[in-house]
């Protein structure tokens, strides 16, 4: 049994808290009150092991993580206030043992996170009148950030920001003659460098797109090397503790070229339009219309291809995500979202602006400080 500590107990009361909040949620709106969660950032969250945990089974009083042999030295260090369990059985056979022991009614399962050959093993293990399919239970819970994870957001946020003003600091010629590649390499060293667990991307990692290359929403960087004269578009972020930030920002080599000097400032304008209406109550739909207006009053509303923006926190893309489409949804306070405008013209080059807002008890709060004003973003 992994010894108590005063951090084991503070850990272990905002786990279980977690943990009551979402069976509170399941038992109002399915009528159910027992869930098993098998998707594993849900379950880092519910109940602290951050991997090799294969299903947490949860009612308002336990919690049952079940993992592997392999874990058997750390997690019970890890899952303060949760029973471990290395079952001698599969995991699903020995979860419907539990579940009759328990004498549970029906229990939640997260058919949104399953896959076919997960889901046909809990049917068959548990049996199909016993589960009650749900969708989104545990991402609605986890947008309510509390104060510790406001705190390591806030971490994550400065020591990327320190990461590019480091950078940046060394002037054009720090860039030109770099390739793509290799600037994605140094600021990923450097946040690490600075305390960061690694860089926030798991899927594209960094986004460093030069010249026409910044056309690409989402672009893996290349060989391709800077060339003085033209933009730099990065979108990074850095982990720290298993949490998130995430930004973007465009340099310029010496000089902006001409298409930046229309561009740049309306997704500059759009940014701050959509960072001013975020507030509690409001709908994602009209805070991503807000913004998406801006571009396309001046003509460019079909170069502005992807959402405004996104929660984030132990996902790089969580919810809510800040977009016109989908069940219109109210954001509420403590929640953290991007506000990353763009406008993208192929061949040639794109502009995105991106920041990380805290929605507060009355508005909002930049967490973000890095400046956007075109004229910083000249590197001489």
């Amino acid at each position: 049994m992994a010894k108590r500590t005063p951090a084991a107990d503070v850990a272990a009361k905002r786990y279980r808290d977690r943990r009551r909040a979402v069976v509170g949620a399941i038992k109002r709106d399915h009528g159910v009150e027992a869930m098993l969660v098998t998707h594993p950032v849900d379950i880092h969250y519910l109940a602290g092991i951050p991997e090799g945990s294969g299903a947490l089974l949860i009612t308002r009083h336990e919690s049952i993580v079940i993992t592997n042999r392999m874990f058997r030295g750390v997690a019970p260090a890890q899952c303060p206030g949760s029973e471990v369990v290395i079952p001698e059985v599969p995991p699903d056979p020995y979860l419907a043992q539990r579940i009759r022991k328990m004498k549970l009614g029906k229990v939640a399962i997260q058919e949104d996170k399953l896959s076919l050959m997960r889901h046909q093993s809990l049917v068959e293990a548990i049996g199909p009148r016993k589960l009650k399919p749900t969708r989104g239970v545990v991402v609605l819970v986890r947008s309510i950030k509390d104060a510790q994870e406001i705190a390591l957001t806030r971490k994550a946020i400065r020591i990327a920001e320190r990461a590019f003003r480091e950078m940046a600091g060394e002037g054009a010629d720090h860039f030109i003659g770099k390739t793509e590649k290799q600037i994605a390499a140094e600021l990923e060293y450097r946040m690490r460098r600075l305390g960061a667990n690694r860089q926030a991307f798991p899927g594209t990692g960094i986004i460093v797109g030069s010249g026409p290359n910044s056309a690409s929403c989402h672009h893996d960087a290349t060989n391709r090397k800077v060339r003085e004269g033209e933009a730099l578009l990065i979108d990074w972020g850095a982990e720290v503790e298993h949490y998130r930030s995430d930004m973007t920002r465009v340099l310029f080599m010496r000089s902006v070229p001409d298409l930046y000097r229309e561009i740049y400032p309306l997704v500059e304008e759009a940014m701050h339009t959509g960072i001013a209406a975020l507030r509690p109550g409001v709908t994602n739909h009209r805070v991503d219309k807000l913004s998406r207006d801006v571009i396309a009053d001046a003509g460019h509303g079909e170069l502005f291809c992807h959402s405004l923006g996104h929660g984030v926190g132990l996902e790089i893309h969580e919810f809510p995500g800040l977009s016109q489409h989908g069940k219109p949804y109210r954001l509420k306070r403590n929640q953290i979202v991007t506000v990353e405008p763009g406008i993208y013209v192929a061949g040639k080059g794109g502009c995105r602006l991106e920041d990380d807002i805290l929605i507060t008890a009355d508005g909002c709060e930049n967490l973000c400080k890095l400046p956007t004003k075109m004229s910083r973003m000249i590197l001489r």
